[in-house]
Formats: structure tokens, sequence, C-alpha cells
């Protein structure tokens, strides 16, 4: 028998025919394509990469280990430019009124997020970090792009009901924060339960590590999520409906 063929770039799971992540729409999502402002974003990236290494928030440091530098440079937490322009498709095909990021960081994944709102001429980032020295940075790189954003330095979970996210109109929400899957569960969960109308949830690294992987499992078998999607094992994708109800 010959050589196994190789992986397939992203697994398409469906529990509804009607739900908006086909198989042919998450083919579009990955297929590479230019976007307006990429060489503007690439080029915020760069310069954010040249600031070298920045201290972490101090809330890190229980899921870090005790020789860690404790500090990261842009490249280290940012979204690759391949995925980046997953989540401009993404924006621009599913058109949500709002894009709640857990995570901002440098802002680098934000500015493609907001690449997309600004193509679409309308919707919102709403995004959270604690890291108030990463947070002005990241607010710079936000603003070169659009000023579609409103930018949290506070945690989701504490800065979650001042932010005053309308749930009953679509919206997109990137968790892209601690990866520990007790907490990355306990934020979809959040989310999922305010949700009165369609949202799709993305959570990035979903392999990285097995505590990961079995929330995202999880949480695709909460009440009313329709699809799933994982690309190259990175990137995992819930689709959520909350008028189907209970999962067949």
């Amino acid at each position: 028998m010959g050589e196994p063929g190789p992986a397939p770039l992203a697994v398409v799971r469906r529990k509804r025919d009607t739900a908006f992540l086909t198989e042919a729409r998450v083919a579009e999502l990955i297929r590479p394509r230019p976007f307006g402002r990429e060489r503007l974003i690439a080029e915020r990236a760069r310069l954010t990469q040249e600031m070298g290494p920045l201290d972490l928030w101090e809330g890190y440091r229980d899921f870090t280990a005790a020789d860690d530098s404790f500090k990261r440079s842009s490249n280290s937490v940012r979204t690759s430019h391949k995925y980046g322009r997953v989540y401009v498709q993404l924006a621009r095909r599913y058109r949500p009124w709002t894009v709640v990021e857990i995570g901002t960081a440098f802002g680098v994944s934000g500015m493609y997020w907001l690449a997309g709102l600004q193509a679409n001429r309308r919707g919102r980032l709403v995004t959270f970090d604690p890291n108030r020295q990463w947070q002005e940075i990241a607010r710079a790189n936000l603003a070169a792009v659009s000023p579609r954003f409103t930018a949290v330095a506070d945690t989701f979970e504490a800065g979650f009901e001042a932010a005053k996210i309308r749930f009953g109109r679509p919206g997109i929400a990137f968790i892209d924060g601690i990866h520990v899957g007790d907490i990355v569960k306990a934020q979809a969960e959040q989310l999922i339960g305010r949700l009165a109308s369609p949202w799709i949830l993305v959570f990035d690294d979903i392999r990285f590590n097995d505590g990961m992987y079995r929330c995202f499992r999880e949480i695709e078998q909460a009440a009313g999520v329709v699809s799933a999607v994982e690309i190259e094992s990175r990137v995992g994708i819930l689709e959520v409906d909350p008028a189907t109800g209970a999962p067949s």
C-alpha cells in the first residue's frame, strides 16, 4: 500500500444542515487571498516585534514555570499571517456586529479582525487584556487599522459586564488568552450562556496541551452548537445557534 495522504487542512463536523460553516464555505475561508490593509498589518507587526520581549501580566505567574523569563515578544504570542487571513475572511463572510477578543496581547490578531470589520463598514471589536503595557501598544496598532474597537485593560472575567456586549445580534468571539482548558471552558460557557442570536466561537491553539483539546471537544457538545471546524489542528471554530436547543 502507498503512503497515507496528507491530513486535510480543515475538518468540518456539522450537526445541522442549515449551519453557516459548510465544507465549501470553510474551504473558501482558508484559501489564501490578499485583503485591504494587509501590508499595513505586516509592517505594524514587524515594528512591534522589534520592541523585543516585554513583561507578562503578573497574573500569569500561576501558569508559568519558576525559571520562565516572564517576558514575551510579539511573535511568540501573535497570530500568524496565515490564520490572520482566515480571520479577515471569516469576519467578511459572517458579517458580525461584534467581535469579542479574549487576549489582546500586542494587537496583531485584533488588526486582522478589524480589517474584516472595516471592509464590511460595520461591527466593532471589543478586546480584553489586563497587561496595561501591552494594551498601550495594542491600541496604537488597532487604531492604525480602524477606529472600530474598544480595548479593555482588564481580564475578560472582570471587564465583561461593564463592556455591555450585545448578544442579540450575530457576533464572533475569539478566545486566545490563558491556554488552560478549565479557564477556556469557563469563558466559552460564560459567552454561550448569554447568546440570544447565532455566534461563532474561535479558539486558538486547541492542541496547545491535552487539556485545551479536551476542552474544545467538550464545548462542542454544548446545547446549540451546530457545527465544529478544526483547521490544521491549530484553530478550532464552533458555530452556536441558541435557537436550536440541545444538539442531536
